[in-house]
This record gives C-alpha cells, sequence and structure tokens, in this order.
C-alpha cells in the first residue's frame, strides 16, 4: 500500500508527506502550500489492542479530541489538524499545579461522557463494540492470568491478581460501561489556547466506569493529578479500594506489554511525567489494600 499517495488524494495541496511514527499504527506530518500542518493516521492495529479512537467521534462530544480534515474506511485512516502544545508529562511541576483543576475537570467530563454509554458483554471489543466477553469476571480472568503469567520472572507482581481475588473479590462488581484505559499524561495536551485535549485516546473496553480512572491514578499516583482526581470523585471506601485495585491491574498489563517489547528490569520503568517507578506504586496501593495480611 502506498500511503503517500493515499494522503495526495486527500490533500491535493500537500507540498511534504514524512513518516513520523510506525508502532501499532502509522503516523505521516503533512504539510500545505498555505504552511498548515496536518497528521495523517492509519489505523494498523499491529499490537495487542484496537484503537477506537475513530468511534469516539460518533460517540461522544468532540471538545475533547484532535479535529478531524477527513476520513477514509478502506483503508482505515484520519487526517487531523495539528494541535499545539505541551503534554501533561513535559509540564513542569508548578503548571501541573496551576493547570491541576482544568486537567482533572476535563478528565471527568470525558471519561463520564463516553463511561454513559452502555454496551452488550464485557472486556475487549469486536467490530460492532459489543464486548467479546460474558462476564467481567471473565473478561478479568483471562486478560490478568494471562498478565500474571507473563510476569512469572517477579514474583510479587505475578501473584497480586491472585492476593486482590482472594481478598476483595465481593467488591469487585461489573457494569459493563465503555471505558477508555490508555489515558497517560503523554497522551493528554494542554493546548496552546490552554483547552485540553485527549491526544491519543487508544482503545475502548466495556467494564466498570471506575476502572476507567484506575487506569488514569496508574499513571498519576503520588502527583497533584491523582489528589485533585481523588477530592472531585468522592468515593466510598470500597470504591476507593476498587480504583487502587484496578491501578495496579493497569499497572501490570502496561508493564507486561513492556516486558514483552524487551525491557530488561521493569523495576525501573517510571509512567510519562511522574517521578516515582510503577514498582513503587504498586507496592504503595498493595500496602493500602493489606495485602501482605
Amino acid at each position: 500500500m502506498d500511503y503517500v499517495d493515499i494522503i495526495k488524494k486527500y490533500i491535493k495541496d500537500s507540498v511534504s508527506i514524512e513518516e513520523v511514527s510506525h508502532t501499532s499504527n502509522i503516523v505521516f506530518k503533512v504539510v500545505r502550500e498555505n504552511g498548515e500542518v496536518l497528521y495523517a493516521k492509519f489505523y494498523l492495529n499491529n499490537s495487542s489492542h484496537i484503537d477506537h479512537e475513530m468511534n469516539l467521534y460518533k460517540l461522544v462530544d468532540n471538545k475533547y479530541l484532535k479535529e478531524v480534515v477527513c476520513t477514509s474506511i478502506s483503508p482505515k485512516m484520519a487526517i487531523f489538524k495539528e494541535l499545539k502544545g505541551t503534554t501533561i508529562d513535559e509540564l513542569s511541576i508548578s503548571d501541573k499545579a496551576k493547570y491541576s483543576d482544568l486537567i482533572i475537570d476535563s478528565l471527568y467530563e470525558f471519561f463520564e461522557s463516553i463511561a454513559s454509554i452502555k454496551v452488550n458483554g464485557y472486556g475487549l471489543l469486536d467490530e460492532n463494540m459489543e464486548g467479546t466477553s460474558d462476564s467481567f469476571i471473565e473478561f478479568l480472568n483471562s486478560r490478568q492470568k494471562g498478565t500474571a503469567l507473563n510476569l512469572k520472572d517477579y514474583p510479587f507482581l505475578s501473584n497480586l491478581f491472585d492476593l486482590i481475588c482472594t481478598k476483595y473479590k465481593d467488591i469487585i462488581t461489573s457494569d459493563n460501561s465503555l471505558i477508555p484505559i490508555d489515558t497517560n499524561m503523554k497522551n493528554i495536551m494542554l493546548t496552546d489556547k490552554e483547552e485540553i485535549k485527549f491526544i491519543d485516546p487508544g482503545e475502548l473496553i466495556s467494564a466498570p466506569k471506575l476502572m476507567g480512572y484506575g487506569d488514569f491514578v496508574a499513571h498519576t499516583y503520588k502527583t497533584i493529578l491523582y489528589d485533585k482526581l481523588i477530592k472531585k470523585l468522592n468515593l466510598t471506601k470500597d470504591e476507593e479500594k476498587l480504583l487502587r485495585i484496578y491501578a495496579i491491574f493497569s499497572s501490570l498489563n502496561i508493564l507486561s506489554f513492556l516486558h514483552n517489547l524487551g525491557v530488561d528490569n521493569l523495576k525501573e520503568v517510571i509512567p510519562f511525567g511522574n517521578t516515582y517507578t510503577f514498582y513503587e506504586l504498586i507496592e504503595e496501593h498493595a500496602k493500602y489494600l493489606e495485602l501482605n495480611k
């Protein structure tokens, strides 16, 4: 497939087309005659999950997403206007504090709008945006036990799922709302207009709403963004335990993914924009949950 020719078909006044990313998807930077910069994204889904970015434009208010110029079904592609700004992971500590209310209020509104959409089934979604598992517990067992097996060289990590299920199975309730599960700080931008945009919302799954927030907590725990989120959510004791549980699950899945990529020492991996390692953050969640008792 000649991606450049496809882009030229849609952007006839392009003067340069440069590939800037080739991972699970392919992204090209496109410059037009008038100097405008666009980005063309081809959705290959060559990874362990499916990118549902384009589905979000049909489901929720687009105020927090990139502006789309055009889309294509075959091949699956979208061309976006360039966003100018700074991703949250690159903000200074003082700027994170300055914009923390804006970030969390935007995150809350974005997550709640997605979670208001109820779907059939649980877990990973098929092409019809329906869950592929019959229950949330079935999905968790399949996803997290596979992760635990992949992390067998790290006994502390690989044993956590069984410990959590043994102690907290009564509060791990099921709900089938749409939730995003890749909202790390590099995927959220503060634009030059001081707006918050979710620049790479990634995968959606069908699961309890709190699991989406747990994924965010996996990256932001021990930062001001976590403190602001906890204040915003006003959780019960059991809900806060669930938030920590889902943060552990998300962290384990990320570390498992990185392990598959060949990362040598998972104990040294730090979330984007954080100063603590995933390992340290998981240890604190486990301590809060009293998993050693």
